[in-house]
């Protein structure tokens, strides 16, 4: 007999699935609510199933973010990347506790991971730093924050962790690379937009579920 709490994820996986479907409609406030509704029902999973309270908190920001990415324009870009920054200070604030010391070094693996990850995010800062214009200094703080919470998921004995925060790291380079790089004509942005809420949600449920039973 499925609990409460499991039906409360796969509903959230079945709007998130069904999200494909209202993508690429015009943006209005029910494509705004249906974006939401997915990450803040994982939110309720994981209050259900006793998680930490940092982690539910960390997902409603998420879900805030996605209700203002939902919408175009400047002011909600910004408002999307600062509740999504705090979103991930508080993801990592979940996982230093869960941390070993010493343990990235431990697997070979974690160590080319968390290399592979300062490089990544090098390149793809050179790759927009002249479009970004005003908004540099706040993508290189939230890139900051971002390698913060990768290298803390690779302390984290849990592979599945790492590897969430692993999605999570790809779908916030297709979005930076749409936004900044390739823009709404080009060949590469509507397929790239599936892609980015593909990645995005996966990593919320691998996260959300992992987390929780840490």
């Amino acid at each position: 007999m499925a609990t409460p709490a499991a039906g409360v994820l796969m509903l959230s996986v079945a709007l998130g699935i069904g999200y494909f479907w209202i993508l690429p409609r015009p943006k209005t406030a029910l494509r705004a609510v249906w974006k939401t509704l997915p990450v803040v029902l994982l939110a309720l999973y994981a209050l259900l199933v006793g998680a930490p309270t940092l982690l539910v908190l960390a997902l409603m920001l998420g879900a805030a973010g996605d209700g203002f990415l939902a919408f175009d324009g400047a002011r909600a870009f910004v408002g999307g990347l600062i509740a999504f920054l705090l979103s991930h200070l508080v993801y990592a604030a979940v996982m230093a506790p869960l941390g070993i010391s010493g343990f990235v070094f431990a697997e070979g693996w974690r160590t080319v991971a968390g290399l592979l990850l300062l490089v990544h995010t090098l390149i793809i800062v050179c790759l927009i730093r002249r479009q970004a214009g005003r908004l540099l200094l706040a993508i290189l703080a939230y890139v900051a924050v971002f390698l913060l919470v990768g290298w803390m998921a690779l302390r984290i004995a849990n592979p599945w962790v790492a590897v969430g925060t692993g999605i999570f790291i790809l779908s916030d380079t297709l979005l930076a690379l749409r936004r900044f790089r390739w823009g709404p004509d080009h060949h590469y942005d509507g397929p790239a937009a599936y892609l980015v809420w593909a990645t995005y949600y996966a990593a919320q449920v691998i996260l959300t579920v992992t987390l929780s039973a840490a």
